[in-house]
């Protein structure tokens, strides 16, 4: 049976990442953060190693012992956690963080992946067990979007892909052809909310991310939370790029937003 490290951040990702490996096969070795991981991701996985994130140098030595070749890494790191002091961490971290450009995740993240081809790993596309869930060019849902929110997601969507190469995020909320807020640290579903409060409802989101944008990590995603959060905030349409954006559990998630009245489209 082959084997596949899974290096695990926060949230479902890493959880869904291991069920579809274990599908095709694969037994899974993950290694999660005290700090961000879930719990409930041990019992999706043949062993998992717990590591606090001062001590994240030790995956490789981890990942050699397991005779690990092929990983991928799955979910964030709470970026706000980068800038903490470099002091919390020791050897190869502690170095790694001193290399690192800016204190961005998307800095933190290509920094870890070039680390670990340096260690002879091969580190897969993020969505690599995941493929049925992006989503080619069109309308994913029952509800085709008004005049308005067709002409805002394209309005939206150069932005947003400018926006990321820059290292700033992969979401903005327009209304009107007017930004009303640029994801940051908080995340996505956190920044279509404040949205809803700026700018009432009536509010279009879009997802993307830069022509560069390296998909072994960071790749795009919309889960249920964020429609959770759209539907808060009175957005009623989100953009996202088609063949380059993950829907987390594809045909619950468009069954919920045709229930809900949301509008999906990939361009």
């Amino acid at each position: 049976m082959a084997k596949l490290g899974l290096i695990a951040g926060n949230r479902a990702f890493p959880i869904h990442v291991a069920r579809a490996a274990k599908g095709q096969g694969y037994e899974v070795v993950a290694i999660g953060l005290k700090e961000e991981t879930v719990s409930s991701l041990e019992s999706e996985v043949q062993r998992m190693y717990w590591l606090t994130l001062d001590k994240i140098g030790q995956v490789p030595e981890i990942l050699k012992e397991e005779g690990i070749k092929e990983l991928i890494l799955a979910g964030q790191i709470k970026p706000e956690r980068l800038l903490q002091g470099d002091g919390r961490f020791e050897g190869p971290a502690q170095q790694l963080l001193r290399m690192m450009p800016d204190r961005s995740g998307a800095s933190a993240m290509k920094l870890a992946v070039h680390y670990l081809e340096s260690q002879g790993f091969r580190v897969l596309d993020s969505s690599h067990f995941l493929k049925e869930w992006i989503p080619s060019a069109g309308l994913l849902t029952r509800r085709t979007p008004t005049d308005e929110e067709q002409a805002d997601v394209a309005y939206g969507i150069p932005l947003a892909r400018d926006l990321n190469r820059l290292g700033i995020g992969q979401t903005l909320v327009i209304r009107r052809k007017a930004v009303v807020a640029v994801e940051g640290m908080e995340g996505t579903d956190a920044a279509v909310r404040r949205a809803g409060q700026v700018a009432g409802t009536g509010c279009v989101v879009v997802k993307a991310c830069g022509p560069q944008h390296d998909m072994r990590f960071d790749i795009p995603v919309v889960g249920s939370e964020t429609l959770k959060a759209m539907k808060e905030a009175g957005a009623s349409c989100i953009g996202v790029e088609a063949k380059r954006t993950l829907l987390f559990e594809k045909p619950q998630l468009i069954r919920f937003a045709d229930e809900t009245g949301l509008s999906i489209i990939a361009v």
